[in-house]
């Protein structure tokens, strides 16, 4: 009798150890998650030292280190639209690239809702998430769509006097700071 039950207190032990080491186990995961967590969503201040006007009267201040190409260009679904991306091509794997058009509130029923319609079609599965973005002298409704390994922000930026600059930005990289920090400059003239 007495062996049996150092064969159970042996067993008991065994396995409190076990339960404690995966709690550990658990524990340090969910540690790493938020840690991960925080580095991907902080919101790193900009280095704008470049200032550019588009023919459509969006102006944007941005680091040229980043964004090496800022122009106006012709998109199949918005018209004209100021480009702003980090490469000529989306070959690379930071390839970000965002257009800025500039409307009325009544050019779109709703951009946002429209947008991520469109997206859904073309990707299947997406998860829209609010974004906070603050734009000096704009009202701002923004949401992230996360699509697979990408993120695709869309964002309406109300002046308040008629003027509407409705975004359509697209990320590979897993942060999404480089937008906002962009976005965070547009005026209108």
């Amino acid at each position: 009798m007495p062996h049996d039950i150092d064969h159970t207190s042996a067993a008991q032990r065994r396995s409190s150890k076990l339960l404690m080491a995966m709690g550990i186990f658990v524990a340090l995961g969910i540690a790493a998650y938020v840690v991960l967590t925080l580095l991907v969503n902080r919101h790193v201040p900009a280095n704008p030292d470049t200032a550019y006007t588009g023919d459509n009267g969006i102006s944007v201040y941005y680091d040229s280190s980043i964004w090496s190409v800022c122009q106006m260009t012709e998109d199949d679904t918005l018209g004209t639209v100021l480009e702003v991306a980090t490469a000529d091509s989306a070959d690379g794997e930071d390839y970000q690239a965002v257009l800025l058009q500039r409307g009325t509130a009544d050019s779109y029923e709703d951009f946002i809702d429209q947008s991520e319609k469109d997206l859904k079609q073309a990707y299947g599965v997406i998860k829209p998430r609010k974004v906070n973005l603050t734009v000096e002298g704009a009202e701002v409704t923004a949401v992230r769509c996360d699509i697979q390994t990408y993120y695709a922000v869309l964002a309406t930026l109300d002046y308040g006097n008629g003027d509407v600059v409705y975004v359509s930005a697209l990320t590979k990289l897993a942060s999404i700071n480089d937008i906002v920090n962009l976005l965070e400059s547009v005026t209108v003239s």
